[in-house]
């Protein structure tokens, strides 16, 4: 029996987090690392984790900063117009996240599992699902993902295990040739990984929200150790031009995996619903918090409509990733030149913002005089001796 408090365990959330972090990263980064930085890759995938564990850092300041929803945090800080402003952002962020990832799962399905089949149709479906998930609510989703974790990772790293097998070390060489692209590499693997700004989101949701950025750190290491291990495997099988060449190279990769005694014929329908169920965790996060913000900033309890205007503009904006040749270069673009900017100057602002108006409230002065009053010596019996006779010539 499940309660319905509105609180999710620290599991539920780390869970969660993985699937965001891995699910569209080890589908597109190996293709996109090889052509940047070659056999180098590797060592990328590295950096841009640290990358983010030293975001994650500068987000902790702000969590620790925070005693509500993140709405409620901005508007102290920020005032209510830039509060708006900020969540605006947000919303535009939310939405192409989207409708990116519902263009990737849609191709996704029409390649690898109905190749004939209707794109708008698969979209609308897959929609549907995500507004089911979306009313169910972020308890919900946590508890389906949580049952679904390992089913979903030991079938992967099975079938990592194979790959790795069948490789070849020499393709992962040479190394330290790939000079300036791998800063380029690295801050790529950093993108990638930003969702881990969701803690801002989820802490009012979280039952332990002291161990939320040890979790999202936690989901970080695992989801750069599967990155990594995958663009191992790739290099190892295809070498660095084949993967650059792949359009989803490691669901190509294993499909040509064999199990011993031939014990699942169709590897590629199974690969294909472990990155549906990954990719499809962070696309329901994008509708779910486009969902959501839309309703904080039109004051919208208990209709739906926001969240039928967060599908409209989702499969819009879906299709026109899917017509316009141009439209994926161009997210990918807003990512690197606008959002990762905004995603890492975000927090630095609200920190220093934070502290200059806590340093100018009562709070900060009472937190300074309790501090001030338990480092002071305590007095001896002569100065209270002392204090005692002053007291008392006062009174004459």
């Amino acid at each position: 029996m499940f309660s319905n408090n509105g609180q999710i365990s620290i599991r539920q959330i780390r869970r969660l987090l993985i699937f965001d972090l891995f699910g569209v990263s080890s589908l597109l980064l190996p293709g996109m690392l090889a052509g940047t930085a070659g056999t180098d890759g590797i060592f990328c995938i590295g950096a841009g984790a640290l990358l983010a564990l030293a975001y994650l850092g500068l987000l902790g300041r702000v969590l620790k900063q925070m005693k509500g929803s993140l709405s409620q945090y901005l508007k102290e800080v920020l005032g209510g117009f830039l509060r708006d402003v900020v969540m605006l952002f947000f919303l535009f962020f939310f939405l192409l996240l989207g409708a990116f990832v519902l263009y990737q799962l849609t191709g996704l399905v029409r390649s690898w599992l109905l190749p004939e089949g209707s794109y708008s149709l698969i979209s609308v479906l897959i929609l549907l699902l995500a507004a089911y998930g979306t009313i169910r609510g972020l308890e919900g989703r946590a508890r389906i993902y949580e049952i679904l974790f390992w089913f979903l990772l030991a079938p992967l790293l099975l079938m990592l295990l194979f790959a790795l097998r069948g490789a070849n070390p020499d393709y992962w060489t040479p190394v330290a040739v790939s000079g300036g692209s791998f800063l380029a590499g690295s801050l790529t693997v950093f993108v990638f990984f930003l969702p881990v700004f969701l803690v801002l989101f989820l802490k009012p949701h979280c039952n332990k929200p002291e161990k939320l950025l040890k979790c999202a750190g936690w989901a970080v290491g695992v989801a750069a150790v599967l990155n990594a291990v995958i663009y191992l495997a790739l290099l190892g099988n295809f070498q660095v031009k084949t993967t650059v060449a792949l359009e989803r190279p490691v669901i190509t990769l294993m499909s040509m995996v064999k199990l011993p005694g031939g014990f699942f014929e169709r590897m590629d329908a199974l690969m294909t619903a472990i990155w549906f169920f990954s990719m499809f965790a962070l696309m329901n996060t994008g509708v779910f918090y486009s969902g959501h913000i839309l309703k904080e900033l039109f004051h919208e309890k208990k209709t739906h409509y926001g969240l039928l205007a967060v599908l409209a503009l989702e499969f819009i904006g879906a299709r026109c990733f899917f017509t316009y040749q141009r439209a994926e270069g161009l997210y990918r673009s807003f990512l690197a030149y606008v959002a990762g900017p905004v995603l890492v100057a975000l927090p630095l602002v609200l920190w220093i913002v934070g502290r200059i108006r806590k340093a100018g409230s009562g709070e900060y002065m009472a937190e300074s005089g309790k501090r001030a009053t338990e480092s002071r010596e305590p007095m001896t019996e002569y100065e209270k001796a002392a204090a005692c006779d002053i007291d008392g010539k006062g009174a004459e």
